[in-house]
């Protein structure tokens, strides 16, 4: 078996990446695992996406993040923390994913985790403890209707040029599904919103919403308010709303209706959850679960609620576990 580290890290997002900067800093080893590339979850955001929050609070690790605009872009915040890999030597372990994670009753290290090489193989990491920060993203929400499965639906959205001239339902109503629905129109599809919502979600972009507000206005944009979708068809998208049921025809169906909590690992572990707000069991803190040397890092701290937990106010929870650590006899 090879020699345990300190920290084993689930996720290489901003607040993975957080944790191990603080322990490098400390002195403390640590080794990060992803399914993914560093920062998947960015990487995954639409093309031209523009953050919400300055690049100072998407910052981490002490080390500036500059940009020329005042909100930094999805390809600013690739590069930013692609150099901090870089800068701290960081042990990332890309396209990794952890199959599982087994307590031991070894004294020197409580954890054997159990992750799936490139290669196919399984490989074996001893921790003293470990940190799961695997967001949100590898969990979309379910319509739980008849089509969901075909293939021209789908919950991520890249870039609007690929349905150009094409006939598209968006459904949503949050920021994801409204800057979705913005690009498409402005690259020439004809987009339809669908919304269980009278309007639009109360937390849209300042700067979106009068835009979108208008384009629905002014009938460049439908919009189902007070509506479900029903069923999905090859072409088209059944929805019932105040009106009854209606079909509307859709080559390309994006469904941004948001995540679930990754918790599986918590649960392997024995961690439990609350059962309204989908909250592990936690020391604010400290970080750190009821099971002593697991702990939580990122928008895991949130539940079911993943509007609580961003990167500017997940990055410090690897200070405070960095902390925790530090004061746990070894």
């Amino acid at each position: 078996m090879p020699d345990a580290i300190d920290l084993a890290i689930v996720g290489a997002g901003p607040c993975g990446l957080a944790a191990a900067i603080a322990a490098s800093k400390a002195g403390l080893t640590s080794v990060v695992f992803d399914r993914s590339c560093v920062v998947s979850g960015i990487a995954s955001y639409p093309t031209y996406m523009t953050f919400f929050s300055t690049a100072e609070r998407l910052s981490i690790g002490g080390v500036p993040f500059v940009v020329a605009s005042d909100k930094p872009t999805r390809r600013d915040a690739l590069a930013y923390y692609r150099a901090l890999v870089t800068h701290f030597d960081l042990d990332v372990r890309q396209y990794e994913p952890v199959v599982r994670v087994e307590r031991t009753n070894d004294d020197d290290a409580r954890f054997v985790v159990h992750s799936r090489t490139q290669a196919g193989e399984e490989r074996l990491t001893r921790a003293r403890a470990v940190v799961i920060a695997t967001g949100y993203f590898g969990r979309p929400n379910r319509l739980g209707v008849p089509g969901e499965e075909l293939p021209h639906v789908t919950h991520r959205f890249r870039e609007g040029h690929d349905d150009f001239d094409r006939d598209v339902v968006v459904v949503g109503g949050g920021n994801s599904a409204v800057e979705a629905t913005m690009e498409l129109y402005r690259a020439g599809a004809r987009v339809t919103m669908v919304h269980f919502g009278p309007t639009f979600d109360r937390n849209i972009k300042p700067w979106v919403l009068p835009d979108v507000t208008a384009r629905v206005a002014e009938g460049s944009i439908g919009a189902q308010w007070d509506s479900r979708v029903v069923a999905i068809e090859p072409h088209a998208v059944i929805v019932a709303g105040p009106s009854g049921r209606k079909s509307i025809p859709a080559e390309r169906v994006y469904t941004m209706i948001g995540y679930m909590p990754e918790t599986g690992l918590l649960e392997q572990l024995g961690v439990p959850l609350d059962a309204q707000t989908g909250v592990p069991a936690h020391n604010p803190a400290t970080m750190e679960t009821s099971v002593p040397g697991v702990f939580i890092a990122g928008v895991l701290a949130s539940g079911y609620d993943a509007n609580k937990t961003f990167i500017e106010n997940g990055r410090g929870h690897g200070e405070l576990i960095v902390t925790r650590l530090a004061s746990t006899p070894r």
